[in-house]
């Protein structure tokens, strides 16, 4: 379609590799995995390394280039020898199983084992399974067609739902990728996008009442690849798609500063904002995952004492999670009514009612009392729950 071509185009040359950005970052591959075979050799370590994720698919966003290598091992034993055979400044990292991070050559690396299988139905762990993505993806996108994933990457980034990760709920780059598989192009995906409804359903769907969205696993019928994506994070990327597809514009593609988004908001709105910045512990994904709890925690507890909280958003940082509080209102009254049964319940019912509460008063059918707030500042009261359940300490300890 012609009013996306000049568009596309300017997403083409800003977000996909270049021949030379390709070299370079191959150079730096085959350099890591020369020295991790090596280590393994003379270890006497049966193992067998194989580049993954983005890289290997060739799917990576240019400029953000990183490195998953998977390490195949025959048992969840023989797992225990691969701290050895990285580098030594990798970090251990938890997930479903411990894997490794670290940097080579300024690259960011991942380093995760899994374990051989014979059949899709005997494997436990999802994350052994994506060793054959890698050669699915391959086998079937053209060049064409990766250069779409990669741009639709961006624009899921630019629009805050990008992310399998249990924390941000969002798509991961395999479920874009057969995606694009499924409807053709980016364009094809928009036209497809434009008659979803909730649940939608791509392929065929075991159960598709328990998620927002259900996109089969082609190298494994009974997984759904959208499993991590919420409801807010899909209707993200829809109401993002059918406004680039009404206006088109690279703006679309640019992730704009969560900080510069909410001051301008707190300008429009008059809010009171709170910032409270958490640093990450590791390992992440894991604190992470106990900070969006926490967070869920703070925000029930903040309007059960009827504080009005017009948004919130959080920006994770490779260190820290910045949260960004915009209070829309907190209680001016010293009492809160608080009401009870109806005035056509039995005697003895409204009896107890008005023994317990002094000063009973009718609002509509019910019977109400006036409770006094227990909270004389508020904006105190909200800083201190802030720091009670996002620091660092109460996350971990929850």
């Amino acid at each position: 379609m012609d009013k996306f071509k000049k568009v596309f185009e300017r997403a083409y040359a800003s977000f996909v590799p270049s021949e030379k950005d390709k070299t370079k970052l191959d150079k730096s591959a085959a350099e890591l995995m020369n020295i991790l075979n090596k280590n393994a050799i003379s270890s006497g370590v049966n193992v067998e390394f194989r580049f993954s994720g983005s890289y290997a698919k060739g799917t990576w966003i240019k400029n953000e280039s990183d490195i998953d290598i998977f390490a195949l091992f025959n048992s969840e034993e023989e797992m225990k020898t691969l701290s050895f055979l990285v580098p030594k400044d990798f970090i251990p990292t938890f997930g479903t199983r411990k894997y490794f991070k670290g940097w080579f050559n300024g690259i960011k690396i991942e380093v995760v084992p899994v374990l051989r299988f014979s059949d899709v139905n005997s494997v436990e762990n999802s994350i052994d399974l994506s060793v054959l993505h890698a050669n699915y993806i391959n086998s079937s996108l053209s060049s064409s067609q990766k250069k779409d994933v990669i741009i639709l990457k961006a624009f899921c980034k630019a629009n805050n739902c990008y992310g399998s990760e249990t924390y941000m709920h969002g798509f991961s780059g395999y479920s874009l990728e057969v995606m694009i598989k499924e409807f053709g192009s980016f364009t094809g995906l928009m036209k497809a996008v434009n008659s979803w409804k909730i649940p939608v359903v791509i392929g065929k769907a075991l159960d598709k009442s328990s998620f927002p969205i259900f996109l089969m696993d082609p190298t494994n019928p009974k997984r759904n690849i959208c499993a991590s994506v919420n409801e807010e994070n899909l209707s993200k990327f829809v109401l993002s798609v059918k406004r680039f597809y009404i206006s088109p514009s690279f703006d679309f593609f640019v992730k704009k500063g969560i900080r510069e988004k909410v001051l301008n908001e707190v300008k429009v709105r008059r809010t009171k904002l709170f910032v409270f910045t958490t640093k990450i512990l590791e390992p992440r994904d894991v604190f992470l995952s106990k900070y969006v709890k926490n967070l869920d925690k703070l925000i029930k507890e903040l309007k059960a004492e009827d504080i009005e909280i017009y948004s919130f958003d959080v920006d994770y940082n490779e260190r820290s999670a910045d949260l960004f509080l915009q209070i829309k209102n907190v209680p001016k009254t010293k009492t809160k009514a608080v009401c009870g049964p109806e005035v056509f319940s039995d005697v003895e019912i409204l009896k107890n009612f008005i023994k317990a509460h002094k000063g009973v008063f009718i609002t509509g059918k019910h019977v109400c009392y006036d409770k006094q707030y227990d909270v004389k500042d508020f904006n105190k009261f909200i800083l201190l729950k802030i720091k009670e359940y996002m620091s660092p300490k109460s996350i971990f300890i929850n």
